[in-house]
């Protein structure tokens, strides 16, 4: 057999070979793509600096909401939502949101624009969807049933999203969370906080925390100031894989002992209970910190509601479903829906078991500002009324409580003033010590606070009871 016949025997030997490797390195990149599509795609897209990045698998965290005896935590119109912000840090409210929500079912932009009271506008030759509630709703082209949402409506920042002219550099730490594989994930939410804290003021507001009484405040400052990023995330099997993770440019050795309860005693003092962070595990390695344990409903719901893109989709989605109906049958409709959507956020708002009158305070406020978020397009005015009213009592709760914490803070520094202690001609003692004092003080603040929360629920239970009444009687229907 000549040289050339060999060759060529061998080639067509391997070609099977080549073939499947061609093959395996065409799938490669095309899952490459998809898997860029998600998140990492949101921080190669990025309109502007963003500081976090978050994903929710909508199936699998209402089975385990369902597992765990909680009711589904969104709709099943949508099964998957990924998003990027840039994120006020102190006051954890988005400055701005993108990204995508993956719908059962496509959505057309003018009918989604009718059903949403809003326009059809075109930005650098995409149709999008100008909603009142200052949201853009973008339908997929490539991936018609992709929804991208952005918020609030900046046409300019839209249009940096749609078509990219700056490259953000971002930290390790984020663009590592944003190559996350979701196949076991059901939530997850990373912020960056790198060159965020200082540990001078952070030292002074540490000094206090009883979790800190054997440690130095200033230390386990500039311990936590070395912060660079913390992410939480919840797996597929149950609502106790929840594994928070804190990211240090130093080693956090020296905070093994106390996480638990430092964490939960810094939640507390910003008004975002979480008592079931004391009984979670800890383990540290090399610059990293990280605690494991179970999540209730009211926590995770607290951390899906700092975002807005979740209920913004399903909104959407829910409208763009509608069949074609009379004028009256949509109101009909309409009135329902929105009523459901109140009663939900009502029922998240009792499920919730503040341990501080701050969080139920924070707690209250939130919901309030989901409700205002609700759109009223063709419902009922005299739900909408019911709404606003259910809302303003939530945030009168919290205006109540928060005025309650200062008047009691009043209190409590006077009492400091007093050291307690008198001469008798034999010595000083202290007849009632000042920790005494505020203790008592606090507990009442504490009481008075409950108190008007219990008496705000009251007060929604009666005019949502009214309002089923009215509506049900109304529209025929029952509420």
């Amino acid at each position: 057999m000549t040289y050339r016949a060999e060759t060529m025997r061998t080639l067509m030997n391997l070609a099977p070979v080549m073939a499947l490797a061609l093959l395996f390195s065409i799938s490669s990149s095309v899952v490459h793509a998809e898997e860029k599509a998600k998140i990492e795609l949101l921080l190669d897209r990025s309109p502007a600096p963003g500081n976090a990045i978050g994903y929710v698998n909508v199936p699998a965290l209402n089975k385990l909401m369902k597992d765990a005896g909680f009711s589904p935590a969104a709709s099943s119109k949508v099964s998957e939502v990924w998003f990027l912000a840039d994120l006020e840090i102190a006051t954890l409210r988005p400055k701005w949101e993108a990204g995508y929500a993956v719908l059962n079912q496509p959505v057309d932009a003018k009918k989604l624009a009718d059903r949403l009271g809003g326009y059809v506008d075109n930005v650098v030759d995409h149709d999008v969807v100008h909603a009142p509630n200052q949201t853009y709703f973008v339908p997929g082209e490539d991936h018609p049933e992709r929804l991208g949402i952005l918020r609030p409506t900046d046409r300019s920042l839209l249009a940096g999203w749609l078509t990219p002219v700056i490259d953000v550099k971002y930290t390790p730490f984020l663009s590592a969370h944003a190559k996350q594989p979701e196949s076991f994930l059901s939530f997850m939410l990373a912020i960056d906080l790198d060159n965020v804290l200082s540990p001078v003021p952070l030292k002074t507001r540490l000094e206090g925390l009883d979790s800190l009484k054997s440690n130095s405040p200033e230390s386990v400052a500039g311990t936590l100031a070395s912060i660079q990023g913390c992410s939480i995330i919840v797996g597929r099997r149950s609502l106790n894989e929840c594994i928070a993770k804190f990211e240090f440019a130093k080693s956090p050795s020296s905070l093994k002992l106390i996480a638990p309860e430092l964490l939960a005693e810094i939640l507390q003092r910003n008004g975002t209970g979480a008592p079931e962070v004391k009984q979670w595990e800890v383990s540290v390695e090399g610059n990293s910190l990280s605690l494991k344990g179970p999540i209730t409903q009211s926590s995770l719901s607290g951390l899906m509601g700092i975002f807005s893109l979740q209920s913004q989709a399903q909104q959407a989605a829910a409208r763009a479903s509608l069949s074609e109906q009379s004028e009256e049958q949509r109101i009909a409709y309409e009135s329902k829906h929105y009523f459901d959507e109140v009663n939900s956020i009502i029922e998240h708002t009792r499920d919730h078991k503040s341990q501080t009158a701050g969080a139920m305070a924070k707690w209250s406020d939130q919901r309030a500002r989901q409700i205002d978020e609700i759109g009223t397009l063709n419902v009922d005015p005299a739900m909408v009324q019911y709404g606003t009213n259910v809302a303003e009592l939530l945030r009168g709760n919290a205006l109540t409580v928060r005025q309650t914490n200062i008047d009691a803070g009043k209190i409590k520094a006077s009492q400091s003033l007093d050291t307690g202690y008198y001469n008798d001609g034999y010595g000083y003692y202290n007849t009632n010590s000042t920790t005494d004092y505020q203790r008592v003080t606090s507990a009442i603040a504490q009481g008075n606070a409950y108190g008007n929360y219990r008496e705000a629920l009251n007060q929604i239970d009666k005019l949502t009871a009214a309002m089923r009444r009215d509506m049900t009687q109304k529209f025929k229907m029952q509420f």
